[in-house]
């Protein structure tokens, strides 16, 4: 006997209907697996770039702590000719023990850090390492137009929501087709009796054969008709989530941009203050070496320097971490 459907599972639409179901389960799994290793990369590249940031304290800190080591020298050398009284001897060597201790505070901080990232990656060679990067650098990103035209298209934080959206689509499909009638052509062949030496003769005693149509109406249908409907209302949610978080992520995007065009006139901000507290340093230098100023001055515009550079370090990374949240959003730290 063959029956082929001619209505309901026609082209065996609901033969398969648990199969393709299933398909978009995989297909769901494998996208929120690439989300957990975007954001496990996006929390790795964080830590990094606090390993930039706290290595490139500790090479300020450093200069600092080199500059204060030679005026100790020079006050020492001057207080021997007596040009000095002895209170500018203890300026200088509180102001070199000072900057050792911001040494030894990034330096504990960096490698600290630089151990974490180790056991992260599993690599012990990074105990030995320094990071490479340009902290100072600013990025050309597309526009934002651009890439929120690319967010709304391609999203992987999106992708899940359209997944689920398709595949009650496809269940919803499954049930309508549950509510139409059952109509299938049907062939039969078969034999009434067999010669009992049909081996030798191949013959048939009374063949019959049967061609037909059977139909049959469902009654009720109030499972698939509740189904469908609430399968729809699942697909009306679902499509307003996907508007909400489509709606988050343009918002958030736009707020980076605007935060990261503000911070490149920061960073330029902070470079003019570097060097107008390098000139005042300068300055203060000559007159005390003059003998118009005092150490205590020299001492106070080149913990000024300093922390202009600190403040620009920390400025540089906080740009930095905004362009990687950027990339992150638009799927660009794991494709």
């Amino acid at each position: 006997t063959y029956s082929h459907p001619l209505l309901r599972n026609r082209n065996g639409f609901l033969d398969r209907l648990q199969y393709d179901l299933k398909q978009f389960d995989i297909d769901y799994s494998e996208i929120m697996a690439a989300e957990t290793l975007e954001g496990f990369l996006t929390r790795a590249a964080e830590k990094y770039l606090d390993w930039v940031l706290l290595s490139e304290q500790q090479r300020i800190g450093l200069e600092r702590q080199r500059l204060a080591e030679e005026e100790l020298q020079r006050t020492r050398r001057m207080r021997a000719a007596n040009l000095i009284d002895e209170v500018d001897v203890i300026r200088a060597e509180n102001a070199v023990s000072f900057a050792m201790q911001n040494v030894m505070f990034f330096e504990s901080q960096r490698n600290g850090l630089r151990a974490e990232l180790a056991e992260l990656a599993q690599d012990e060679t990074l105990y030995t390492m320094t990071p490479s990067y340009q902290l100072y650098e600013t990025i050309d990103l597309d526009s934002l137009e651009t890439v929120i035209a690319r967010l709304q298209k391609e999203s992987r934080l999106l992708r899940p929501l359209r997944i689920r959206i398709e595949q009650l689509e496809l269940a919803r499909r499954g049930y309508e087709e549950n509510t139409k009638p059952e109509l299938s052509a049907f062939a039969r062949v078969y034999l009434s009796e067999i010669d009992n030496v049909y081996i030798q003769s191949y013959g048939i005693d009374k063949p019959d054969a049967t061609v037909g149509l059977r139909f049959s109406v469902p009654l009720e249908k109030r499972t698939a008709r509740h189904n469908i409907s609430k399968t729809s209302m699942q697909i009306t949610q679902l499509n307003h989530a996907m508007t909400d978080l489509l709606l988050d992520l343009t918002s958030a995007l736009t707020n980076l941009y605007v935060r990261l065009t503000e911070l490149e006139e920061v960073l330029q901000l902070n470079r003019e203050q570097i060097r107008l507290a390098a000139a005042k340093t300068e300055e203060e230098f000559k007159l005390y070496q003059q003998g118009r100023g005092e150490l205590t001055f020299v001492i106070q515009s080149r913990d000024e320097e300093e922390n202009a550079k600190l403040i620009y370090a920390q400025n540089a990374l906080t740009y930095h971490k905004l362009v990687l949240q950027v990339r992150s959003l638009t799927d660009e730290v794991y494709e």
